[in-house]
């Protein structure tokens, strides 16, 4: 099968997008010891420390169980930390519960920040059009017309436009998945996440949905993916993470991690995913 490089659309997502991104200079996302468990026995996140520049796409693998999507999730404000911080844009982000901080996050960073989740969640009983407008509407305060405006734009781009009356239901999986990347894109977010956004599709359709990553790469919007998928990762990333046991292991420029990992619970893991794929 093509790369999916060799298969991107002519139409390019808005040039906006590439002016989000602030300087590369300095620390874009800063993770200071941060700390998630579920319970006693289940942690997540092991005094994780990590960086990350404006001009980054980070793609974090490992085994399931490993910490992944809750980094994510943790980065998005979903959820709470017990221990650490979290800077964006050189600024105060999370806190953990031990900071004893009544406010543990700052919500007007956090409304720079899109996720795109595995399973679409599109509100089932909004048209494609009201999916995309509700939150610039309610969050931005944008008129319904300049929303609609930017739907528009950002559908046509994604090769979606006839589909601006369509319901969730009436879309294919390829189709749902692109739908919930332009929705992220208008709240016009400085960081993208994206987590296990191809797995529940078939094989075509995550063509698709890849083409559209690789040209936010293309115009330098910082991205956080989780992926199973090691010859995307290869494709995509300026750097790659390998998490186990709620910690980083490894990381490093993809040639380097798959061709040559230093850790050898690095390799473990990549000869069993090379293999099986």
């Amino acid at each position: 099968m093509l790369s999916p490089q060799t298969m991107v659309s002519q139409n390019h997502i808005p040039s906006a997008v590439a002016d989000l991104s602030p300087s590369t200079t300095g620390e874009f996302v800063q993770f200071k010891d941060v700390f998630k468990s579920y319970g006693e026995n289940l942690v997540v996140m092991d005094r994780m420390n990590l960086d990350m520049r404006a001009d980054d796409r980070l793609v974090i693998i490992g085994p399931s169980g490993s910490g992944k999507s809750s980094l994510l999730r943790v980065m998005m404000g979903l959820e709470g930390i017990q221990g650490g911080e979290i800077g964006f844009q050189g600024k105060p982000y999370i806190y953990g519960a031990d900071a004893g901080r009544s406010k543990r996050i700052d919500t007007k960073l956090q409304k720079q920040i899109g996720m795109v989740f595995q399973h679409y969640t599109l509100f089932p009983h909004l048209s494609v059009l009201s999916n995309l407008i509700l939150a610039p509407v309610k969050v931005s305060g944008l008129s319904r017309a300049q929303a609609t405006e930017r739907a528009r734009m950002y559908l046509a781009r994604l090769g979606l436009e006839s589909k601006l009356h369509a319901y969730p239901s009436q879309l294919s999986g390829g189709q749902k998945q692109r739908v919930a990347i332009a929705r992220a894109l208008m709240l016009e977010p400085k960081l993208m996440l994206f987590d296990e956004v191809t797995s529940a599709l078939d094989p075509e359709m995550v063509v698709e949905v890849q083409n559209v990553m690789i040209q936010l790469a293309e115009q330098k919007m910082a991205m956080i993916i989780v992926t199973h998928d090691m010859h995307f990762a290869r494709d995509i990333a300026t750097r790659v993470v390998f998490c186990a046991g709620g910690k980083i292991v490894e990381q490093g420029a993809p040639a380097d991690m798959f061709k040559c990992p230093k850790e050898a619970r690095t390799r473990e893991f990549l000869e069993k995913v090379l293999h099986l794929d």
